[in-house]
């Protein structure tokens, strides 16, 4: 099984996540969409390649994968020899994706 690191833009995102939820849902829906989260980062770790390949929205992104759901986009690059993912980017399917990409990915 692989391991998981997040990038700070990761943990930003989660932590934003996390004051949303309670903000706008209260406590019982925050732990819900987090017990999510992190049930499908879970079956990443054991099915890493179950992502696309993420040059579907940009060459930026040629050694990436994107994990897609209802609600965002889980941007990650593998690392088969150290046995990691390395979760890059997280993008609610609410924001404008390729802007996003641009900015982010060329820095």
């Amino acid at each position: 099984m692989f391991s998981l690191e997040l990038s700070a833009s990761t943990k930003k995102y989660f932590e934003n996540l996390k004051e949303y939820l309670l903000i706008n849902f209260g406590e019982k829906t925050k732990i819900n969409v987090l017990q999510k989260e992190e049930k499908k980062l879970e079956i990443l770790k054991s099915s890493p390649y179950m992502g696309i390949k993420a040059t579907k929205f940009s060459d930026l992104l040629a050694n990436y994968y994107v994990l897609i759901d209802k609600n965002e986009y889980i941007f990650y690059r593998i690392d088969n020899v150290e046995k990691i993912i390395y979760i890059e980017l997280i993008l609610s399917t609410k924001e404008d994706i390729i802007q996003k990409i641009q900015k982010y990915f060329k820095q």
